[in-house]
Protein backbone atom coordinates (compact mmCIF):
# COMPACT_ATOMS: atom_id res chain seq x y z
CA UNK A 1 0.00 0.00 0.00
CA UNK A 2 1.37 3.28 -0.90
CA UNK A 3 1.73 5.94 2.19
CA UNK A 4 -0.93 8.51 1.07
CA UNK A 5 -3.00 5.42 0.96
CA UNK A 6 -2.53 4.73 4.54
CA UNK A 7 -2.59 7.56 5.99
CA UNK A 8 -5.86 8.22 4.34
CA UNK A 9 -7.16 5.05 5.45
CA UNK A 10 -6.43 5.59 8.99
CA UNK A 11 -8.04 9.74 8.76
CA UNK A 12 -11.01 8.10 7.53
CA UNK A 13 -10.95 5.25 10.32
CA UNK A 14 -10.20 7.28 13.06
CA UNK A 15 -12.91 9.86 12.23
CA UNK A 16 -15.57 7.15 13.20
CA UNK A 17 -14.36 7.46 16.77
CA UNK A 18 -15.70 10.63 18.72
CA UNK A 19 -13.04 10.33 21.15
CA UNK A 20 -10.01 10.79 18.70
CA UNK A 21 -9.60 14.70 18.87
CA UNK A 22 -6.92 15.72 16.65
CA UNK A 23 -4.53 13.73 14.68
CA UNK A 24 -0.68 14.80 13.30
CA UNK A 25 0.41 13.31 10.23
CA UNK A 26 4.54 13.40 9.08
CA UNK A 27 5.69 11.51 5.87
CA UNK A 28 9.53 10.80 4.71
CA UNK A 29 9.50 9.07 1.73
CA UNK A 30 8.27 5.57 2.39
CA UNK A 31 7.77 6.12 6.06
CA UNK A 32 4.67 7.28 8.06
CA UNK A 33 3.71 8.58 11.75
CA UNK A 34 0.69 9.64 12.83
CA UNK A 35 -0.49 10.52 16.15
CA UNK A 36 -3.75 10.23 17.01
CA UNK A 37 -4.66 12.81 20.40
CA UNK A 38 -7.35 11.43 23.34
CA UNK A 39 -6.03 14.27 25.36
CA UNK A 40 -3.17 15.91 26.65
CA UNK A 41 -1.58 12.91 28.31
CA UNK A 42 -2.92 9.96 25.85
CA UNK A 43 -2.78 8.83 22.45
CA UNK A 44 -2.46 6.22 19.80
CA UNK A 45 1.19 6.60 17.97
CA UNK A 46 1.23 4.99 14.45
CA UNK A 47 3.46 4.00 11.91
CA UNK A 48 4.07 2.98 8.63
CA UNK A 49 6.68 1.68 6.36
CA UNK A 50 5.59 1.19 2.52
CA UNK A 51 9.17 -0.54 1.55
CA UNK A 52 8.89 -3.28 4.66
CA UNK A 53 5.02 -3.64 4.69
CA UNK A 54 5.84 -2.73 8.02
CA UNK A 55 2.75 -1.41 10.61
CA UNK A 56 2.66 -0.32 14.08
CA UNK A 57 -0.11 0.70 16.61
CA UNK A 58 0.42 1.69 19.95
CA UNK A 59 -1.88 3.32 22.87
CA UNK A 60 0.23 5.58 24.83
CA UNK A 61 -0.58 7.28 28.28
CA UNK A 62 1.38 9.55 30.24
CA UNK A 63 4.61 8.56 28.15
CA UNK A 64 4.06 5.10 28.85
CA UNK A 65 2.72 2.52 26.27
CA UNK A 66 -0.20 0.22 27.98
CA UNK A 67 -1.16 -1.52 24.22
CA UNK A 68 -0.15 -2.22 21.06
CA UNK A 69 0.05 -4.01 17.88
CA UNK A 70 2.78 -4.54 15.23
CA UNK A 71 4.19 -7.23 12.53
CA UNK A 72 7.80 -6.25 13.08
CA UNK A 73 10.35 -8.87 13.08
CA UNK A 74 8.18 -11.78 14.47
CA UNK A 75 5.37 -11.05 12.39
CA UNK A 76 1.43 -9.65 13.58
CA UNK A 77 1.64 -9.74 17.61
CA UNK A 78 -0.11 -8.14 20.14
CA UNK A 79 0.81 -6.11 23.08
CA UNK A 80 -1.70 -6.57 25.94
CA UNK A 81 -3.44 -4.40 28.44
CA UNK A 82 -0.97 -4.53 31.63
CA UNK A 83 1.05 -6.75 29.89
CA UNK A 84 2.06 -4.67 27.28
CA UNK A 85 5.77 -6.12 27.49
CA UNK A 86 4.19 -9.31 26.12
CA UNK A 87 4.25 -10.44 22.54
CA UNK A 88 1.08 -12.16 21.46
CA UNK A 89 0.95 -13.62 18.13
CA UNK A 90 -2.10 -12.73 16.24
CA UNK A 91 -3.68 -12.44 12.86
CA UNK A 92 -3.64 -9.43 11.04
CA UNK A 93 -5.01 -6.60 12.48
CA UNK A 94 -6.55 -3.48 11.03
CA UNK A 95 -6.70 -0.13 12.84
CA UNK A 96 -10.56 -0.43 13.09
CA UNK A 97 -9.65 -3.28 14.81
CA UNK A 98 -7.19 -2.51 16.60
CA UNK A 99 -9.27 1.00 17.68
CA UNK A 100 -12.20 -1.18 18.76
CA UNK A 101 -10.18 -3.50 20.71
CA UNK A 102 -8.79 -0.02 22.29
CA UNK A 103 -12.36 2.01 22.88
CA UNK A 104 -13.72 -1.21 24.69
CA UNK A 105 -10.51 -1.42 26.99
CA UNK A 106 -10.82 2.60 27.04
CA UNK A 107 -14.55 2.33 28.83
CA UNK A 108 -13.52 -0.38 31.27
CA UNK A 109 -11.45 1.61 32.70
CA UNK A 110 -13.76 4.72 32.22
CA UNK A 111 -11.29 6.60 30.59
CA UNK A 112 -13.93 7.48 27.29
CA UNK A 113 -18.07 7.10 27.31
Amino acid sequence: METEEFIRKVLSVSSKFAWIKRSEVSKVKDRVRMRLWLDKLSFIDVYYNAEKAITSYAYIESGKRLFGANNMRIGWHLHPFQRAEEHVPIQQLSMEEFLRILEEELKKRNKIK
